[in-house]
């Protein structure tokens, strides 16, 4: 956990959980169906990418930092945890 810390380790974070997340995004989605009246999806993973990758930029902004994730950036972080998971 992250006590104190900086607008830039704040987004590096962003962008390290949400490359895990979007892996599961979907399942995760649906699963929690109940908090968002979503009874069907149909979407794919470069959409789920470009919306997160979006949203972390956006958050950068609101801060005030241009951040500047592409979503290269953010399919090489998800490379990480899909290596992670075949160990």
């Amino acid at each position: 956990m992250y006590t104190n810390m900086n607008k830039i380790t704040l987004l590096e974070m962003l962008t390290r959980d949400a490359a895990g997340y979007s892996l599961i995004a979907k399942e995760s989605i649906m699963r929690n169906n109940h908090m968002n009246d979503i009874t069907e999806i149909n979407i794919k993973e470069d959409e789920i990418n470009a919306l997160l990758v979006d949203f972390i930029n956006y958050i950068g902004m609101k801060q005030g930092v241009d951040y500047g994730l592409y979503t290269t950036d953010f399919k090489k972080e998800q490379l990480k945890f899909k290596t992670d998971k075949d160990k």
